[in-house]
Parts: C-alpha cells; sequence; structure tokens
C-alpha cells in the first residue's frame, strides 16, 4: 500500500533495521524536513521494535537500565546538524501517551505503574520504539511517503547505472538510491564445539539450546524436577532463570524479615550454573549520586586518547599491553573521581584535606602508583576508598566443596544487595556513571579511526573496550535478590568458575566439571548455553551482509581475537561501507554492532548529548545528500502527540499489528 504521490526525480531511500538504531535514523530523516519526494523503506521481520524489543514475548524478560534513563530522543543541546525534534523518555512516554497507543491492555497497565526507576519489560519498550516510529513517519513532509515491510532483506545489489536494489525473502524486490544497514547484533554461526553439542543431543535424544536471544530459546522440552546444566551467569542466564521459575508459576515474596523467598510449582527444573568467573554480573546500584555528572571525563581528554591511540598503532608487543594498561588506569582515575566527589558531598569529613586540596592531588597521581596511595592514605576509613574493579579477574578459586560454595555465594550475594541499597554508597552510582561516559568519550575517539588502523592495534582497542564493558555491566538488584531466593530454595545450584563441559555417551548425558569444584561431576541430559554471540557479519545467519561481501559490494574485517566476529569496514567519519577495494560507497551506509565504526549500542540516556544521535545523524545526512535534498531546518519541536492514524501504512503483505 502507499501513500503519497510520486514526483519527479522521486528517489528511494530503504533502512534496514526497525530496531532503536533503524527507528533512530527514521527520527533523523524526518527531522530534517527533505524536499523534492521519495519513498522511505523501512524493512525488518520485526517491525514493532525489532527483534529484541518485539511484543510476542514474556513480560519477564525485563531492559536492564531504569525507564527513566531511555530515550529516543535527542536534547535541546544535542551536537546535531540536523534540527533536533525532542520527545518524552520511556518514562515520561508511559506516564503520558502509553494509555492512548498501546492496543495490548498488559502492555498498558505496566506502563502505568512505572516509576522513574522501574525497569520495563522488553515488550513495553517495544511499544515505545513503535510509537517514536510512528510519531517521527507521521511528521514525513507532502511529496514523501513511507512502506514498511515485515520482512527480511536477502541481498543488495547493484545495477549498471549504480542503483541498488534490496531483495526481500519473499521475492520482492525494493528499488533503492541508498541503503542504511541498521540491523544490530548479527550472530554468528555456532562453534564446533556447539555443533557437536547438538549433535550429540540430536543423536541421543538430549537437549542443548546454543547461545542466542532469551525470547528465541525453545524451554518447553526441559521437564519439571530434572537437571539442566547451565553455562553462563549473565543477562542472558538471569532471563533463561525467570522464564524457567516466574515463566512456570512459580512466584517471589517476602517474609517478614524483608528477605525475599521463592514459592516452587513444582514445574521447575534443578538449574546448576557456571562461568568462566562462576559470579553473576553485580546488581545496579538503587541509591542514585547526589552529585552531578560533569559532561565530559574530567582528567582524560580527546587528545590524550587520540595519543595513546596513535602509540597504539605504531607500537607492538609487550608495548601495546603497556598502553592498555595505562589507558585501563586512565579510565580508573575518572571513575575514583566519581566517587570521591560524591563521597566528599555526603560525607564532608571523609578526608584530612577539602576537596580542592584533594582533587589537586588525584590530577597529579595515578593509580597504582605510590602518588596514588599517598591520595588513598587521606581517607580515614578503609572501606570510603576506591577500589578499580578487575575484569581480568580469574574468579572464583577451588572450594572444598559444593556447600562450602553455597555458604560463600549466600553470603557474598547478601552483601551486595545491602551494598546496592545503602545510602551510604551513592558512590557506586557515581563511580558507575563516570565509567560510562569515560567508555562513550573514549569510543568516540576510537571509531574515529575505524579500518585506518593496524589489525594489532584494533585488536588493543576492542579489548580495551570490553573490559570496560565488562567492568560496567550489572543487573536490576531484584535480579540478584531472586537468584539468592532460588538458590536458598534448591532452585539454582551454583557450580563454580571455569567450566568444562564434556559428554558420556553411557549415559547419555552431559557433564560438568568447575575449576572451584575439581573433584565433583555434574551430570543432566539437557544443557544451555546462555549468553548471546558476538556479531559476526561473515557466518551471520541471515546472510545480508556475506553475500555483500561475496559480491564485493563491502569488505570485512576480521575480528580481532577469535572470540571476536568480522564486521564490515565503515568510513569512520560518515559510515560509509567500504567495498572489496576499500572505497567507499556513495549509496550505502552502516552503523552498529555489525559496522566498524559506530557501535554505541542504542536507547541513550537523557541529558548526554549522546553519540547515538550524532551518529545517526549523519547517516541522515548521507542518506538525504544534504546539499540538495535538505529543506529549511524548522525550530526545534518536541513530539508529544501520537502519530496521525491513516498517514502511513505497512505495504500489502506486510505486518499491520
Amino acid at each position: 500500500m502507499t501513500y503519497g504521490s510520486e514526483l519527479p526525480e522521486h528517489r528511494h531511500i530503504v533502512v534496514v533495521g526497525a530496531g532503536p538504531r533503524g527507528i533512530g535514523i527514521v527520527e533523523r530523516l524526518t527531522a530534517r524536513r527533505p524536499r523534492r519526494s521519495g519513498t522511505l523503506h523501512l524493512v525488518d521481520p520485526h517491525l514493532e521494535g525489532g527483534r529484541i524489543w518485539r511484543p510476542d514475548q514474556s513480560p519477564l524478560l525485563w531492559m536492564n537500565s531504569r525507564c527513566a534513563d531511555i530515550t529516543m530522543f535527542p536534547d535541546r543541546d544535542a551536537t546535531c546538524t540536523g534540527p533536533v525534534v525532542t520527545g518524552p523518555t520511556l518514562y515520561e512516554w508511559a506516564t503520558s501517551a502509553a494509555s492512548r497507543s498501546c492496543g495490548d491492555a498488559a502492555v498498558a497497565a505496566e506502563a502505568a505503574g512505572l516509576a522513574p526507576g522501574s525497569y520495563a519489560s522488553r515488550r513495553l519498550c517495544g511499544a515505545y520504539l513503535t510509537w517514536c516510529l510512528h510519531t517521527a513517519l507521521s511528521t514525513l513532509p507532502a511529496g514523501w511517503n513511507a512502506r514498511l515491510y515485515a520482512r527480511r532483506a536477502d541481498r543488495v545489489s547493484q545495477q549498471p547505472d549504480g542503483t541498488l536494489r534490496v531483495h526481500l525473502d519473499d521475492g520482492r524486490i525494493l528499488p533503492a538510491d541508498r541503503v542504511a544497514l541498521a540491523m544490530g547484533n548479527l550472530e554468528g554461526p555456532l562453534t564446533p564445539e556447539q555443533r557437536a553439542f547438538g549433535q550429540f543431543a540430536a543423536d541421543t535424544g538430549a537437549g542443548y539450546l546454543a547461545p542466542g536471544c532469551a525470547a528465541d530459546l525453545d524451554l518447553g522440552d526441559l521437564p519439571g524436577g530434572g537437571t539442566v546444566l547451565v553455562r553462563g551467569m549473565g543477562l542472558a542466564f538471569l532471563d533463561v532463570m525467570a522464564l524457567l521459575t516466574e515463566g512456570r508459576g512459580g512466584s517471589f515474596h517476602r517474609d517478614t524479615t524483608g528477605v525475599l523467598r521463592y514459592a516452587p510449582s513444582g514445574s521447575e527444573p534443578l538449574m546448576v550454573v557456571s562461568s568462566r568467573r562462576g559470579l553473576p554480573l553485580r546488581p545496579r546500584p538503587v541509591v542514585a549520586a547526589r552529585t552531578v555528572a560533569p559532561d565530559e571525563p574530567v582528567f582524560l581528554t580527546g587528545d590524550a586518547i587520540a595519543d595513546l591511540v596513535d602509540r597504539m598503532t605504531v607500537s607492538a608487543g609487550e608495548h601495546r599491553r603497556t598502553l592498555v594498561v595505562e589507558l585501563w588506569n586512565a579510565v580508573g582515575k575518572e571513575m575514583a573521581w566519581g566517587h570521591y566527589r560524591e563521597l566528599f558531598t555526603i560525607c564532608p569529613d571523609a578526608a584530612d584535606i577539602g576537596w580542592e586540596a584533594f582533587v589537586g592531588e588525584m590530577a597529579d597521581a595515578a593509580p597504582g602508583a605510590a602518588s596514588w596511595s599517598a591520595l588513598e592514605a587521606h581517607i580515614g576509613v578503609t572501606e570510603h576508598r576506591f577500589v578499580l574493579p578487575d575484569p581480568h579477574s580469574p574468579g572464583l578459586g577451588p572450594m572444598t566443596g559444593a556447600d562450602e560454595l553455597a555458604r560463600w555465594m549466600s553470603r557474598t550475594l547478601a552483601r551486595w544487595v545491602a551494598r546496592a541499597t545503602d545510602p551510604r554508597h551513592s558512590t557506586d552510582s557515581a563511580a558507575h556513571r563516570a565509567l560510562v561516559r569515560t567508555v562513550e568519550t573514549i569510543a568516540g575517539v576510537l571509531t574515529g579511526n575505524g579500518p585506518t588502523m593496524s589489525p594489532a592495534a584494533r585488536g588493543v582497542l576492542d579489548r580495551l573496550t570490553r573490559l570496560a564493558r565488562t567492568t560496567g555491566a550489572a543487573v536490576p538488584c531484584l535480579r540478584i535478590e531472586q537468584l539468592a531466593a532460588l538458590a536458598r530454595e534448591g532452585t539454582v545450584r551454583f557450580a563454580g568458575a571455569r567450566p568444562e563441559v564434556g559428554v558420556s555417551r553411557q549415559a547419555n548425558t552431559f557433564t560438568l566439571r568447575t575449576g572451584t569444584l575439581p573433584t565433583e561431576t555434574f551430570a543432566a541430559r539437557h544443557l544451555i548455553d546462555a549468553w548471546i554471540p558476538d556479531s559476526d557479519v561473515v557466518g551471520d545467519r541471515s546472510g545480508l551482509l556475506a553475500r555483500m561481501t561475496c559480491d564485493g559490494l563491502a569488505r570485512a574485517i576480521p575480528g580481532a581475537t577469535p572470540v571476536h566476529g568480522a564486521k564490515i569496514a565503515t568510513c569512520p567519519d560518515t559510515y560509509q561501507v567500504l567495498d572489496a577495494q576499500g572505497r567507499g560507497s556513495t549509496r550505502i551506509v552502516a552503523v552498529g554492532d555489525h559496522a566498524s565504526a559506530g557501535a554505541l549500542g542504542a536507547l541513550s540516556r537523557p541529558g548526554t548529548d549522546a553519540a547515538f544521535f550524532r551518529q545517526n545523524d549523519i547517516v541522515a545526512s548521507r542518506l538525504l545528500d544534504a546539499a540538495a535534498l535538505h529543506g529549511a531546518p524548522p525550530a526545534t519541536t518536541r513530539s508529544s502527540a501520537p502519530a496521525e492514524e491513516g498517514r502511513f501504512a505497512p505495504s500489502r503483505g506486510a505486518s499491520a499489528r
């Protein structure tokens, strides 16, 4: 179905991906009020927010950020070249417009009950994303129309005149003057071990679930009362944990002392869980920092980051490792500044000198050096001192048995929850906030060097940013309380760190041994690998980008290490896809986790001038050919009303849910 009329010099723009990144690009496109005429094609099997946020999933699958910390709209001070159209955060939308725009009564009811610090379900976020998309499309100027396709894009081909065609999986072919690739995480192929486990399960009637999105996993074959081995204790595990407990009729409640308890339904399996470190992610601090975060790192300047990048590019071996430590210590110093600024605010007498003198000494100190020890000596109470998290920690060491491990985990999880909910430790919120801000700044500089860096330097930077993300990873505090309750009740059993999984062909079971419990062997007919696989454009299961690399329209950059997937090479400034000869395409742009530049995620925090908006703005400029197609920039406006019905609709054969 087509809306609008086609005029001379009609342009066709195809955006592949209707998740946060694709919708963000559409928002920036429509904000520019393009002249002439055109058709905006949006392609995704899941048009209502993308695969991760689609509506047909359990409400037990939560977001990992508070709803007041999520927005799809740039702020008035955003450094975008295109016009800024502000709009509501997820929380603001949920408490104002959701009741009018949600077709699902259960989603609308959840929205009405949110508080700023709530963790919304992913399907509620999908409803917000859908509203954002429809609101943006409702502002398309005269002469432009939108077509939405609930299909998968299988191939991009180039015509002799340079124009493109986007081939859908139902055989339709879309004309394209410009294409934006915004597909998000592209799960790579199974490893040889995972394929072998799948084959073993098929041969013996056992069950194996490979890494993937929890909403996509078929958990129905896992027997209630049976044992399931689980590798991974991060976000994907917590999703599986929720689906196999509350999702099967169990319930949580607090006893008279405030401790969370679990009442089983009898349909849950026993989950024996392990991971590389043997520990779940830490709970996100519940108590917000009282201090106001600076707009950028205090000590680590963009020039300093660029200098380190330059030195990494020309360095080798041990010197590169030294530079990684240097940059990581700089990240730690920014976290320490946030921690101590908060500490001096809530406890002015925490040190034997004042804040100005303290921060003056900090400027010349370096973590791990004698100068840092001298700085810490000013803090009288040891537990008030900042401790830089160690992402290289090997995790749990050997223990005498499962009972000792269970007692240790019980004490540790209780201590984590108590700290996360203690107002005296708002310093943790401040340090985490500083980490996020610093990582965003570093990533902005690093992605500006994309494919021009040597493979060795790129590998160093990949590892560094992963260290930062690992350190900053945290989950809703309630999830850790639930995990502790399940362990007390006996539905979860901890197995420790450094798991080694094998098979017993005599018993037709999977086996698990860990470095923490080296004398014990766990066995079960079912195994779950609970994590999200890394993006890999060469082995991408959808095949779109792999075909583009085979056709010469794109060039793949190998992963920096065996666990890192390949990405397509893009220009760090314009996000143009580089072809097989390394030339920037004038017609194809890509941004996101599958591309070498611009992989800073989505669903940005309000008030941060997030790189997400700047990247989408640059992409929109490339898609519209800024010099020729832009109209006069309107004044800053705010999107607050639902889209007009009938202004646009999915094309014939596409989903209209």
